[in-house]
């Protein structure tokens, strides 16, 4: 601003001076051209040279002016067409959310060439051909997407692929994914959707592949993802566990990242494998190390139904847990009922499975213990707790077990030898 305010006192001052300087010395201009000749006063003359000069000024001035005006036109234009897109836009989004599907996409395509971001106006008439089913027009207004803007590629892929897994398009979402992990193989989103669609299409090798970079990105944190994580390494450990293949099966678990095999449900999933697969000895020492270190219900429930090659030592271990555990965990109670069973010390398994169910209904461990009854020859007691579980897998709703003490007949030593319960009566 002060620049430009000197420059115009330097003109006046130039103006002053020389017009201070014409009239101080006035005088005649000649102008000889050929056979013409013009004579004139120096004031008249320096006055036709600016007045030239000003039209020469205002000459260019009106040509760019006149020649700007196309140019001009054009920029107007383009930013009332842009002002309508942005307005198309809005108007479109929330169309779209009102469920106007066609209607959203009339609006959204009508002036889409001229947003600001074109890109946006497509992706969301693709959703809106999408709620709509039909697929073929959102796959060809998610090409426009794409040919708006090349940058875009990702985001456009991931919502291509989320319509697709949402139109149960599984293999097409499958190839999608598998094109956006080529462009961007670490993106979080790309991989969760395609673990999701690996997930539903129970290709649970490339599932097992993908979970070390789910677990490293932290993708597995909602009950969605680990779902996920659960039925991948179920399938794969029950495919070796049907077959025996106990080898393949301690191999795969061998390489799995170290945070999944100290995850207690992989834990137990894998101690299950091992039951399956009839290796009962690997299964025992399994659960033994993780239940002295941290205790899981759904292990002791294992550790109680498999087939010990010790079950003096199982037992003793059993009782260390007890002794440690003094809060008569139901759980440890059942283990205990369940391997006093396993050694036919019955009156012991009795007492551990009434003290279980009193604090944990539990429709196995009702039927075990009705049958364990059974072969005690205590009728009774063995239909009142068939009846009690029964009522419990219908209403869901435990009830007190009381069992009543029965007088067992006078036995002669051959039959108390062939059923030794003798040594348990007070129990």
């Amino acid at each position: 601003m002060i620049f430009y305010l000197i420059v115009l006192l330097l003109l006046v001052a130039g103006a002053f001076w020389l017009g201070q300087l014409v009239l101080s010395n006035p005088g005649t201009a000649s102008i000889t051209w050929g056979v013409w000749s013009l004579e004139m006063k120096t004031a008249t003359l320096v006055a036709a040279v600016l007045l030239a000069c000003l039209a020469f000024y205002l000459s260019i001035a009106l040509l760019r002016y006149v020649f700007g005006l196309r140019k001009n036109f054009s920029r107007y234009r383009e930013a009332r067409l842009g002002s309508k897109a942005n307005r198309a836009l809005s108007q479109g989004l929330i169309l779209l959310t009102e469920g106007h599907w066609e209607k959203a996409e009339k609006v959204l395509l009508e002036h889409a060439p001229h947003s600001e971001t074109p890109v946006l106006n497509y992706l969301a008439a693709a959703r809106a051909a999408h709620m709509r089913e039909a697929y073929s027009r959102r796959d060809e207004l998610l090409k426009l997407a794409i040919e708006s803007d090349s940058k875009a590629n990702i985001a456009v892929g991931v919502s291509q692929a989320d319509m697709q897994i949402i139109s149960g398009q599984l293999e097409q979402a499958h190839a999608t994914l598998t094109r956006l992990r080529e462009l961007s193989p670490k993106h979080p989103y790309v991989l969760k959707l395609l673990a999701k669609v690996l997930y539903r299409q129970e290709y649970w090798d490339s599932l097992l592949e993908l979970l070390p970079e789910l677990i490293k990105q932290n993708l597995l944190k909602n009950d969605e993802m680990a779902k996920v994580q659960g039925a991948t390494l179920q399938a794969m450990f029950q495919q070796y566990a049907k077959n025996k293949q106990t080898d393949k099966l301690q191999g795969l678990w061998k390489k799995l990242p170290s945070v999944i095999r100290e995850n207690p449900e992989a834990i137990l999933l894998y101690a299950r494998a091992l039951h399956t697969a009839g290796d009962e000895l690997s299964c025992a020492s399994l659960i033994s190390n993780n239940l002295g270190k941290r205790w899981d219900d759904g292990l002791a429930d294992l550790y109680g139904r498999i087939q010990h090659h010790s079950l003096g030592n199982a037992i003793q271990q059993a009782e260390k847990w007890q002794l440690s555990r003094p809060d008569n965990n139901p759980a440890l109670l059942l283990l205990l009922a369940r391997l006093y069973n396993q050694q036919k010390l019955w009156g012991m398994a009795k007492s551990y499975y009434e003290s279980s169910l009193n604090q944990a209904p539990n429709t196995k461990a009702y039927l075990e213990l009705a049958e364990l009854l059974d072969t005690m020859k205590e009728p009774e007691n063995a239909q009142r707790c068939y009846r009690l579980g029964l009522r419990y897998c219908i209403r869901g709703e435990g009830e007190k077990l009381t069992l009543t003490v029965t007088q067992r007949p006078q036995a002669n030593p051959q039959a108390h030898s062939a059923v030794p319960l003798t040594p348990y009566n007070g129990l």
